[in-house]
């Protein structure tokens, strides 16, 4: 059951969209049906609440649908804010501020995006959204590195949103093995948080992904993990993603992690929902 942040509780400025206090999940919007609704057929893939994201980009704005509380689920580029050089978004009217940042790919052939809110507390209501190009026709018999960087906002468990990260994701995939369903090794380092007016908040742990495979095309769901200095580990979570553009030369996907923030007081929890688009950068054939 989500509840309704209480104004006295908010410890992000930013998240400061005052209205009456919620207490349990309010009904959801209307399902959307039309162009841009999540469908596995179509290749385009969500988690959690939200199930539509579409961008726009003569107004530079994004339609998100099924989250409560934002009213038509229209978005619009918060000016001066950026992490990575990717615009940040925010819902332009409702009772609750979520804010949103869209990747999209090379000439547009994929996607990812993710939305979330600090207004709720237990993480509140968020999505994500990943999008390849139909079929891709993959290679059977080379191995491939992707690189790219991964943009994202943090919310604290308790309420308020606490920054925005980014960090380097590094890929490997043997196309051959596991039955032509191929290998991905994956590496995530140089994780940085930054505060909402652009300066440094501290730099946070590399993470460890287990290795995984895709299948038609769709990486299979694979568990990440920081991993502190003195070994230990810290927030947990997934990442998830497809690939897309001419013979898969790029790969959309999206980061989920929660747990202990390790750059706040014991017992601050706190949940990162990234997005990312990564280009191939070598490819080696027998």
């Amino acid at each position: 059951m989500k509840q309704y942040l209480w104004p006295f509780v908010a410890v992000a400025a930013l998240a400061a969209c005052d209205g009456p206090a919620v207490v349990g999940a309010p009904t959801p919007d209307e399902v959307i049906t039309g162009g841009g609704v999540c469908d596995e057929a179509a290749k385009i893939y969500c988690l959690d609440e939200a199930n539509k994201f579409v961008y726009d980009a003569k107004t530079d704005t994004i339609s998100i649908n099924n989250l409560p509380f934002d009213l038509a689920g229209q978005y619009s580029a918060v000016a001066g804010m950026t992490i990575n050089g990717y615009q940040v978004y925010r819902n332009d009217a409702g009772a609750r501020t979520y804010y949103a940042i869209y990747v999209p790919g090379k000439n547009d052939v994929t996607a990812a995006s993710v939305v979330a809110t600090g207004d709720w507390l237990d993480y509140g209501y968020s999505g994500t959204m990943y999008r390849g190009t139909g079929e891709v026709n993959l290679p059977t018999n080379a191995q491939a590195s992707y690189a790219g960087t991964y943009q994202g906002i943090r919310v604290y468990k308790d309420g308020g949103v606490a920054d925005l990260t980014t960090g380097d994701i590094n890929m490997v995939v043997d196309f051959e093995d596991f039955d032509n369903t191929g290998a991905i090794t994956t590496s995530i380092g140089n994780r940085v948080a930054y505060n909402f007016d652009g300066s440094v908040r501290g730099a946070l742990p590399g993470l460890a992904v287990v290795d995984t495979y895709h299948e038609d095309g769709v990486i299979k769901d694979t568990t990440a993990y920081e991993v502190n200095a003195d070994g230990s580990t810290g927030s947990t979570g997934t990442l998830s993603g497809i690939f897309g553009g001419t013979n898969g030369d790029q790969i959309a996907g999206v980061l989920v992690l929660s747990g202990q923030d390790a750059l706040s007081a014991s017992g601050t929890n706190v949940q990162e929902t990234a997005a990312f688009v990564i280009d191939q950068v070598s490819l080696i054939v027998p």
